[in-house]
């Protein structure tokens, strides 16, 4: 197998006639060649790395905010309860969590209207004028001035309120665009620089470079957080704010130079309504290389993945502190184990997982996505039960395979739409990205954990499980639009369906048309799609009670079937086993399968004038 560094280097542009593999380069052309392929991952490992490592550090503070200032406990009852010393508080304890919970109600909508706008608006701008870099550079602007506005509400811990700490931490940060902005000129960089065929890998090493930089940030934060406080973990986030944009301006460049030159000012061009019209025109006009029905299903899983990702991220922490009495320190253990096996399992998956499930099992993006929301429905099941921190650990484990579907959903949203619209398309995203906070903040706070605070907190696990379900049924349906058109392309309707096939006659005759021994002779051609006839048998021996055979052969819902139930308590398994192995099963798509042999299928044996009937030797 390739490694990453020579994969990378098929989806740059032709720099030479026969290029060096990296290893057979000297020091200066390793430092040049990691300098042309290293681009945008550098500034996105920044901003995760701040934002993570401050992460547990504002939680408490919020939590602290909540007890000092707005419900004014005393200092021995609110330092109990941030020292997890506070097992008689229980009353206390839950009106801290409805408070923070009340205030990520209004927050988190609040701080998801500007990126939205920014993100409808000037993605339009950035495809036009073949402009990332200032998009990418934007929103670390903003966290810089977060951090300064965090470090004066923490020295007036009490006379500034949980309200003014929520508005300072997220609220003005959203207004130069936030995480939406930096994700849509992210990866439209991306897309720019990369070849259809490679988008995946590469997005996948953006996801590995970040699960690489988030435990070693998660692991220190709790520690850092006790030994130098709040505001010295503040300065060392601006630190990495401030290096983001050092190496933005110097660093990166743009993919390619704008080709159109506007007379109007940028105000005027950016925020043109014209152009946000020409946004939603995706959704509802036809143009090559888009398709619109499934642009706007994936916005459906992009709404529904970041709504179950930001409501459990806003209340797991109040959560957390209460039937648990865990800590930032034993929060920061958890996230840091967390981040550690989804690493491996992101970093097998796009290594080993994404290249076996595409070119071995003929897996597309959308089957890997089901699999890993199946996955994640498992998971928030076992959350959901879990009544001591090991069986938190137990569901984390569970969820080992979710980390692949950011790499699927990202690579199958640049596929769906042409090259020129990309930026638009990441703009529809970032609206879902950014919807999905705003809708999941008030549902997930205030509808389900407040209310259900004092007879199942662990409610809103379920409510998360039931959403990814729904995503499955759109999932299912675009897997089967997706086969259909693939059948109507590769339709054999339209080949010859014989083919001649150069024969030998039997020694001592001659043929007349061609006065020797050869002849051809007219056979019926079958069509095949890629489907191995060894690889379905040993799938369906081996992993069959998974399902894994059934998928592979392009039933997904039987498939699943096997995979929740063991392959039907094995004996659905012994009964594909027979079926593939007869051939009475085949690709779901109609096709033959590829075999070197004639198998042990079930045939109507004939005999005419035209068969030799070769002589045995006990006739």
């Amino acid at each position: 197998m390739a490694s990453t560094a020579d994969l990378v280097t098929e989806s740059a542009a032709d720099k030479s006639p026969e290029p060096k593999t990296f290893l057979k380069m000297t020091s200066k052309e390793k430092l040049s060649y990691i300098a042309e392929v290293v681009t945008v991952e550098p500034i996105v490992a920044a901003y995760v790395l701040a934002a993570t490592i401050c992460g547990p550090a504002l939680l408490n503070l919020e939590v602290e905010k909540s007890c000092r200032s707005n419900l004014a406990f005393n200092d021995s009852v609110c330092d109990a309860i941030l020292h997890e010393e506070a097992p008689n508080f229980t009353v206390e304890i839950k009106a801290i969590q409805a408070m923070v919970s009340n205030m990520h109600s209004w927050q988190v909508p609040l701080q998801s209207v500007m990126p939205l706008v920014l993100v409808l608006f000037l993605g339009s701008y950035s495809d036009r004028h073949k402009m990332r870099k200032p998009f990418l550079l934007f929103p670390f602007f903003g966290e810089l001035l977060a951090v300064a506005g965090c470090i004066v509400s923490v020295i007036f811990m009490k006379e500034w309120s949980l309200e003014v700490q929520g508005v300072l931490q997220t609220v003005v940060p959203s207004l130069f665009g936030g995480q939406a902005m930096l994700i849509m000129a992210a990866f439209a960089y991306i897309a720019d620089v990369s070849t259809v065929e490679m988008r995946t890998l590469r997005v996948g090493v953006v996801q590995i470079v970040l699960m690489i930089c988030l435990p070693i940030a998660q692991a220190a934060s709790g520690v850092l957080f006790e030994k130098i406080g709040y505001i010295w973990m503040l300065i060392m986030a601006g630190g990495f704010y401030t290096f983001a944009i050092i190496y933005g301006i110097f660093w990166v460049k743009e993919p390619r130079q704008p080709d159109v030159i506007s007379k109007k000012s940028f105000i005027m061009d950016a925020f043109d309504p014209q152009h946000a019209i020409e946004t939603f025109n995706l959704l509802l006009k036809k143009s090559p290389g888009n398709n619109r029905v499934f642009i706007l299903a994936f916005l459906v899983i992009y709404f529904a993945y970041s709504t179950v990702n930001t409501g459990e991220g806003s209340v797991f922490y109040s959560y957390i502190i209460g039937p648990f009495n865990w800590g930032p320190t034993e929060f920061s253990y958890f996230i840091t184990a967390n981040t550690i096996v989804h690493l491996i399992g992101k970093i097998t998956g796009t290594l080993l997982g994404v290249p076996l499930f595409t070119h071995l099992f003929h897996f597309g993006d959308l089957v890997i996505l089901g699999l890993t929301l199946v996955d994640k429905i498992v998971a928030n099941i076992i959350f959901g039960l879990a009544k001591t921190g090991t069986m938190l650990y137990v569901a984390m484990v569970v969820s080992v395979i979710t980390g692949i579907s950011p790499i699927a959903i990202r690579s199958m949203a640049t596929k769906i739409v042409s090259q020129d619209d990309l930026g638009k398309a990441q703009s529809l995203f970032g609206i879902g990205e950014a919807l999905g906070p705003a809708v999941a903040a008030p549902i997930y706070n205030t509808v389900i954990f407040v209310n259900t605070l004092d007879t199942l907190p662990s409610a809103y696990f379920y409510f998360g499980a039931l959403l990814y379900a729904l995503c499955m049924i759109v999932i299912g349906w675009m897997y089967y639009a997706t086969k259909k058109i693939e059948k109507s392309e590769e339709s054999p309707n339209n080949l010859n369906m014989n083919g001649n096939v150069p024969c030998i006659a039997v020694d001592g005759l001659k043929c007349k048309e061609t006065s020797n021994g050869t002849f051809t002779r007219e056979m019926p051609c079958k069509w095949t799609n890629g489907y191995s006839f060894e690889t379905a048998l040993l799938l369906s021996i081996f992993l069959g009670m998974f399902g894994v055979d059934r998928f592979y052969l392009g039933y997904p819902a039987i498939g699943l079937a096997k995979f929740c139930t063991l392959g039907f308590m094995f004996l659905g398994q012994l009964v594909d086993i027979v079926l593939i192995a007869t051939q009475v099963v085949g690709p779901a798509d109609g096709s033959a399968y590829v075999i070197p042999y004639y198998g042990p299928g079930v045939q109507v044996i004939r005999s005419d004038n035209w068969t030799y009937r070769l002589k045995q030797d006990d006739w």
